[in-house]
């Protein structure tokens, strides 16, 4: 089992992409430390906006470079603003059929709604009718989730994404949250402060998709994935036995995605 050598993200392109993630970490730092200052705490996100885009591999480069040349400046725009709480761009590294992962976290349902409408007006006024490009996207579905739980310490710049989803009754749905607040929460929270996992999150179904639980788990090293399932699951067998067999017997269905970031958003799921 190893610790991270620290807090890494993907090297931008160029330096102008260079440039553009150091704004956008200024600002956010300088969100997080002037609620600091007032002794508050930075709101909370409620709802977590998932797209999910199947792009040509040919026309990649150019969705990235319109993602940091349009939409970055806006959305930074728009979390300073405090419309959205967050915002992160991910793409595909293993598992699934979709190659860009997009997400948006709100303070509540309504500001998903007037999010989307600000946001892509804004980008069709800022992008030149020559460079629109809708035809490069393949497939897209939406995902809406509750936040049930939030362990992910400010600053975090995550270097993979873990996501796995499930489905099962929802009928054994409070037993599902029970199991994961008191079977598998402390088990990562100690694998937290051990340094082999950077922060987590359990998202609750509200619109979309066949699951209706995803956790999203953050790392800062590749080799800390299979250490951290290790744990995981050993400890949970040998601390609960008889709720780590009725949690795996409760899904119906399970999927694993891993992402990587496309900087300057590394880090929130």
């Amino acid at each position: 089992m190893r610790v991270p050598d620290g807090l890494r993200a993907s090297d931008p392109p160029s330096l102008e992409a260079i440039m553009l993630r150091a704004a956008q970490l200024v600002a956010l730092l300088t969100f997080f430390s002037a609620a600091s200052a007032c002794g508050q705490e930075p709101p909370q996100a409620t709802h977590s906006y998932q797209a999910f885009f199947r792009i040509s591999y040919a026309d990649l480069d150019e969705w990235n470079r319109q993602y940091w040349e349009y939409s970055v400046p806006i959305l930074t725009e728009m979390q300073e603003a405090g419309d959205i709480q967050g915002w992160s761009q991910w793409e595909h590294q293993t598992g699934g059929e979709y190659n860009i992962r997009f997400t948006v976290r709100t303070f509540d349902w309504a500001a998903i709604d007037t999010f989307w409408g600000e946001y892509l007006a804004r980008v069709e006024a800022a992008v030149p009718a020559a460079e629109a490009t809708p035809y490069v996207i393949q497939a897209h579905y939406d995902e809406i989730w509750n936040i049930g739980e939030a362990h992910v310490p400010t600053g975090v710049q995550a270097t993979h994404l873990y996501e796995s989803t499930f489905r099962f009754n929802f009928g054994d749905e409070d037993e599902w949250n029970r199991m994961w607040t008191e079977v598998a929460g402390p088990i990562l929270e100690e694998a937290m402060a051990e340094g082999l996992l950077a922060g987590w999150v359990k998202l609750d179904h509200n619109t979309g998709g066949p699951h209706n639980s995803k956790i999203v788990y953050l790392f800062e090293d590749w080799d800390d994935i299979d250490d951290l399932f290790e744990l995981l699951l050993g400890q949970m067998a040998e601390r609960y036995p008889d709720d780590t067999a009725k949690m795996f017997a409760l899904f119906r269905a399970h999927d694993d995605v891993i992402w990587v970031p496309t900087p300057p958003s590394g880090g929130t799921p």
